[in-house]
């Protein structure tokens, strides 16, 4: 029976078509690197911010310009007083129920956090 245009003798070459097409697709995608261009368009009214830690004591959080880096905000952190830091970014228009933060991992205020920024994700700019 034939329906909608559907025949199973058709199922395997659409589904090849499909898979081919998804392939392709992923073999273009190129996964978002610290440092590169936003992750979060200009739309979703982004905000960089910088968050030194002190476990247990406390933490602060800092809204901070679009030109600072990791290391502008590792620098300020240690600057406060704090052992680790974190980036975040906060989103002012999102679609309904999404979450309107992102924070990257806690790092440590050392020289080996030099090698790896932890940008949010989605990524705002860091």
């Amino acid at each position: 029976m034939i329906r909608y245009g559907f025949t199973p003798a058709r199922m395997p070459v659409r589904a090849l078509a499909v898979l081919l097409a998804l392939a392709t697709a992923s073999a273009w995608a190129v996964e978002p690197r610290p440092g590169d261009a936003l992750d979060a368009d200009d739309g979703t009214g982004a905000v960089k911010v910088c968050s030194p830690v002190a476990m247990p004591r406390w933490r602060s959080m800092t809204p901070v310009p679009k030109t600072w880096t990791f290391l502008d905000c590792m620098g300020f952190s240690g600057e406060m007083g704090a052992t680790d830091f974190q980036l975040g970014c906060l989103f002012a228009n999102v679609t309904p129920y999404a979450q309107k933060y992102a924070w990257g991992p806690l790092v440590k205020i050392e020289k080996a956090a030099l090698a790896k920024p932890q940008p949010p994700v989605p990524n705002c700019g860091w």
